[in-house]
C-alpha cells in the first residue's frame, strides 16, 4: 500500500516492498513508454516491420544506457537478424519517419568507397544532448495517415506496373551508326 500523511491519505509514494515489486527489474535495462503514445494513431496504424524497426532502436537504446539517442544504429544485417524482411526495411523506415516515431539524423549507405551505417533517433525520448522528446507522432492523425497510405499504394502499383513493362534479356540494344550513313558523310560533333 502507499504510505499516508498525517491526515490518513494516501501520498502515493511507494513502500519498499511495493517498489520491489511493481518497480523495473533489478540491474536489467528498461525504458517507459506512455499510454498516450500507444494509443494514438501514429502507434495503431505502424506495419509489422516498422515495429520491429521500433523494437530494435528501442533495444540499443537500452544498451546504451538511454544516452545515445540519435546515435543509435541499426544496420540491414542487424535489422534482418531481428526479423525484418531486407526488401522492406526501407519502406519501414519511410513509415517510422513519417508516422513521426524515428527520426533519421544521419543516412548512411554505401557512397564514394565509405560504408556508413544511418544513424536514428527515437522521437518519443530525450536526445543525446538531453534535448526533450519531439514527441512528431503527436501531430499525425487518421486521415494524415490514410491519405499517406493511400499515396504509398498508389507507387507501390507504378512500380509495380513499370517492373512488369520492362522487357527482360537481350532485347536491349546500342545503335552504331556507320561513318558513311551519317548525313554528308561528316562525323558527329565535327566541325
Amino acid at each position: 500500500m502507499a504510505g499516508h500523511n498525517r491526515k490518513g491519505r494516501s501520498t502515493s509514494a511507494w513502500t519498499a516492498k511495493e517498489k520491489k515489486t511493481f518497480g523495473p527489474p533489478k540491474d536489467a535495462p528498461w525504458i517507459w513508454e506512455t499510454t498516450e503514445m500507444k494509443c494514438s494513431p501514429a502507434w495503431q496504424a505502424m506495419s509489422i516491420n516498422t515495429r520491429r524497426l521500433i523494437d530494435f532502436l528501442e533495444v540499443e537504446h537500452r544498451n546504451h544506457a538511454g544516452r545515445e539517442n540519435g546515435n543509435l544504429i541499426a544496420t540491414y544485417d542487424q535489422l534482418v537478424d531481428f526479423g525484418l524482411s531486407r526488401s522492406e526495411i526501407r519502406s519501414a523506415i519511410d513509415e517510422a519517419v513519417f508516422l513521426g516515431l524515428v527520426q533519421v539524423v544521419f543516412e548512411g549507405g554505401r557512397w564514394s568507397d565509405t560504408n556508413q551505417p544511418s544513424r536514428y533517433c527515437i522521437t518519443f525520448y530525450a536526445d543525446k544532448n538531453g534535448n526533450p522528446a519531439t514527441n512528431v507522432w503527436k501531430g499525425k492523425t487518421s486521415e494524415d495517415i490514410a491519405a499517406w497510405k493511400q499515396d504509398r499504394m498508389k507507387l507501390k502499383q507504378i512500380k509495380k506496373a513499370r517492373k512488369k513493362n520492362l522487357i527482360r534479356g537481350s532485347t536491349s540494344r546500342t545503335t552504331v551508326v556507320r561513318f558513311s550513313e551519317l548525313p554528308d558523310g561528316k562525323r558527329a560533333g565535327a566541325l
